[in-house]
């Protein structure tokens, strides 16, 4: 028997492994997707040639990519797809604290309470957990002005902070933000809360549930609702759970709903007001709860909060809709989250280091239903790769057009406003097309009159070959050269070099020179059009 294994080893005849269904993206590409997933940002060109030496480069760029400072922005971004503060709402006139901050740059602050928070959780290396068990909130000085929150003394910036008001501390589940983000009073008594809890940490949202009710059932809820939702079977289903979590929040629930300054103070001599409407006493799941902290716990220790996080940053990263069958894939990253403390970063490089992330390809049909191999840039992706390679931001009165809801330019490009658009497209659209090209007409006539100024202090961002004095007759060489340095600066990918494009943009600035013999309008056209390209938009 065991000279038959030997002779097997010999002759190589081992057990064959199945092959891949997934096929690689080339390196270059590898490390744009990952940069542009970990930073915002396109690699430069000496990261990309590195990755082009060797394949095994690609991990260090993880590892380095993660303690980079871009990358709590980016999930910041990512987990907004989860929590939904970034509405841009006050909630309350800021005036009526006393507090002099323009009504917009307040709605910021309200909605990174809780981001700020997953913030802290990351840069301290802490569990995911702590989202719903930290004994403190996260505020600035105007957010604990608004708030009536206790602020470090003469700190600056996102500090640990604490409410004044007696309230049990629970993370994001004692925030004033996302009570007042998800409101609710009178007869829904905190079940739409309830439902915003299972929805941001068990991924399970009770109104997407299929419900079947009989003629009887309708007559009934619509003559007195709180008895049906009692006794009726179908009712139960949900309510048997929902109403006992809803339980727990009546610390916050308010009679007043017109009472600004009321909807964002915790009321203990509300707590017990539970009683009062479903009857169900405060619990999780069948197992009742003493407090808030009491439920952080209970959400902490069940293995859906373990799986919605593994499913937020999965669908973030991949742009792909997390069914039944994808929970296969998923459950060595779950495994890796758990057996690294709920660690975020853990799980990020998880993800990032899969073939399926990788992939360039899908070689099984059936599989190629669900994975993305082309992702599309978000709203805040296209404006900080654009900032990245140009140095320009399109702001409108001060404030970022692609990354605040202001004029819903972000809607338009395929984001969220959080309220009331809370699913991203990533599928290409007339609006989102119109957008980059604004973008980068913007972006491209900045470029081109920063570059081209002979008074210019420092160096040019992107047109580092030409002068305002060149032309394509007198120097075509500088120009096919400055043309092709644009597409290899802007999209990461050098053109080949049989390529027609440096051909079309030298007519394009002709024929722009020709209207008002303007070489920066020239140049900033031939600038937009590589801005244009769709490696920009999609990697």
């Amino acid at each position: 028997m065991r000279a038959s294994l030997v002779l097997l080893a010999l002759v190589g005849c081992g057990p064959e492994e199945e092959p891949s269904p997934f096929e690689a993206l080339a390196p270059r590409q590898q490390l744009i997707r990952l940069s542009v997933d970990l930073r915002g940002v396109h690699p430069s060109e000496a990261e990309l040639l590195t990755m082009q030496e060797t394949d095994a480069n690609y991990e260090q760029y993880v590892d380095l990519w993660l303690q980079d400072p871009r990358f709590v922005g980016r999930m910041k971004e990512l987990f907004n797809l989860r929590f939904l503060t970034r509405t841009g709402a006050t909630y309350y006139d800021p005036g009526d604290r006393g507090i002099e901050v323009d009504r917009r740059v307040m709605g910021d602050i309200i909605a990174e309470e809780p981001l700020a928070l997953l913030e802290h959780i990351l840069n301290n290396d802490l569990p995911y957990s702590t989202v719903v068990t930290a004994q403190h909130s996260m505020a600035n000085p105007a957010l604990a002005a608004m708030w009536q929150m206790r602020y470090p003394d003469g700190a600056e910036g996102w500090q640990p902070s604490t409410y004044k008001d007696g309230r049990p501390h629970a993370g994001m589940l004692s925030m004033t933000t996302i009570w007042s983000r998800y409101p609710s009073m009178g007869g829904n008594a905190n079940r739409h809360r309830a439902n915003a809890i299972s929805k941001m940490f068990l991924c399970d949202d009770y109104l997407a549930r299929p419900i079947v009710l009989n003629r009887t059932a309708v007559d009934q809820l619509t003559l007195d609702p709180e008895n049906a939702i009692r006794t009726n079977a179908t009712c139960q289903a949900c309510h048997s759970s929902l109403d006992p979590l809803s339980a727990n929040l009546f610390g916050f629930f308010t009679y007043d709903d017109e009472d600004g300054i009321e909807r964002t103070t915790y009321l203990p001599e509300n707590e017990e007001a539970w009683r009062y409407y479903a009857g169900k006493a405060p619990g999780y799941y069948g197992r009742p709860t003493e407090s808030l902290v009491d439920l952080g716990q209970s959400i902490a220790h069940d293995q859906r909060f373990v799986d919605c996080a593994v499913q937020t940053v999965f669908e973030g990263l991949t742009q792909r809709e997390v069914s039944q069958d994808d929970w296969t894939e998923l459950s060595p990253h779950a495994n890796t989250f758990v057996e690294n403390g709920q660690n975020l970063k853990a799980l990020v490089k998880s993800v990032v280091m899969s073939e399926a992330y990788r992939a360039g390809a899908v070689l099984d049909p059936v599989l190629d239903e669900r994975v993305a191999t082309v992702k599309t840039a978000s709203p805040a992706q296209l404006e900080s790769i654009v900032q990245g390679v140009t140095g320009f931001t399109w702001t409108f009165g001060g404030r970022p057009g692609l990354s605040t809801n202001d004029r819903g330019l972000n809607v338009l490009l395929g984001g969220i406003d959080s309220q009331f658009i809370v699913e991203p497209s990533y599928t290409p659209s007339v609006g989102g097309v119109f957008t980059q090209e604004r973008l980068a007409q913007a972006a491209g006539h900045w470029v081109a009159q920063h570059d081209l100024d002979p008074a210019r202090e420092g160096d040019a961002r992107l047109l580092k070959y030409v002068t305002i004095e060149d032309t394509p007759e007198s120097a075509p060489d500088a120009f096919r050269g400055q043309i092709q340095q644009l597409y290899l600066d802007i999209t990461g990918v050098p053109l080949p070099l049989d390529a027609n494009e440096p051909d079309q943009l030298m007519a394009l600035w002709k024929y722009q020179h020709s209207v008002e013999a303007d070489p920066v309008r020239a140049w900033g056209s031939v600038v937009s059009a590589v801005l244009r390209d769709p490696l920009v938009l999609f990697y």
